[in-house]
């Protein structure tokens, strides 16, 4: 993966064995330390009618307009109506199922607060007590070179001295638009999950973020000795996509834009921070709940 010289995701596609996945995630941003490069995005005009979610406009056709034009103008006419008609019939449905979707993942009531929906996050690979007064939540992209860095140099100092103390919680968030192996990844991390190896497996995908193909994926199983007729019908089924779906979806609400980014007790921290930035954190959180 290419970086500038300011050390922040340049957003190249790496090239690899597999064709990437269809493009199914919202645009977003990598982040480091604070700092944060906006995502490659379409040309200003190419989400335009995505945006307003009309069609656009017709020629209106009367009766009378129908009846006192030429033989060859009235069929126009005629066609021109049914086919607005079509539009307008299919852009109703669109509306309705989209209305529909957006229902269902507002369902359980969320106030688009700081804070996440506690059954999408019961499943999440998870350490330490339940119980803990403290909880962080970690938001992660799979081919973020930011989160590894905090996976390889943070995450372990983090685990040694809060280890039994506080509840940390891996979420996926992955960003398809400049990452577009990580939808993948996430799910192939959910399915290690139910076989117990979310962990094991979540390092060896960090430590090899430029070969995340499919075949990739199944390799890295097979090297950690998973049933891999469980974790192949899991994968190629796509059955965990929509708990990613639901990961991203509280991630949002809780004003994630980029990764790495957590939640420790509803604070949303933004980046891969120093250790010492999170240990204060950490302590001031434990102190105030004691």
């Amino acid at each position: 993966m290419e970086t500038d010289e300011a050390g922040t995701d340049a957003g190249t596609k790496p090239e690899q064995g597999s064709a990437p996945p269809a493009d199914e995630a919202p645009t977003a941003e990598s982040t480091e330390a604070g700092k944060t490069e906006p995502a490659a995005e379409p040309a200003p005009g190419a989400w335009a009618r995505a945006d307003t979610g009309a069609p656009e406009a017709s020629e209106e056709v009367t009766p009378e307009a129908a009846a006192s034009a030429q033989p060859g103008e009235a069929r126009r006419l005629l066609l021109t109506a049914a086919v607005s008609g079509g539009v307008l019939l299919f852009a109703l449905a669109f509306f309705m199922s989209g209305f529909w979707v957006h229902a269902l993942l507002d369902e359980d009531g969320n106030d688009g607060g700081s804070t996440v929906t506690a059954d999408s996050a019961k499943d999440d690979p998870a350490w330490g007590p339940e119980g803990a007064s403290v909880t962080i939540e970690e938001f992660a992209d799979f081919e973020c070179p930011y989160c590894s860095r905090y996976s390889n140099e943070t995450l372990p100092r983090i685990k040694e001295e809060f280890g039994d103390k506080v509840r940390y919680i891996y979420r996926d968030f992955p960003i398809s638009n400049i990452h577009p192996y990580a939808q993948k990844a996430a799910e192939a991390g959910q399915c290690a999950h139910e076989q117990g190896e979310f962990w094991e497996y979540h390092d060896v995908l960090f430590e090899n973020q430029d070969a995340l193909a499919a075949s990739d994926l199944v390799e890295y199983a097979q090297g950690l000795d998973l049933d891999m007729a469980e974790f192949n019908d899991c994968l190629d089924s796509s059955k965990n996509a929509w708990e990613v779906m639901m990961d991203m979806r509280d991630g949002g609400a809780a004003g994630v834009s980029g990764t790495p980014a957590f939640l420790i007790n509803g604070l949303l921290i933004s980046g891969a921070q120093p250790y010492e930035q999170f240990q204060a954190i950490i302590e001031q959180a434990l102190a105030a709940g004691e």
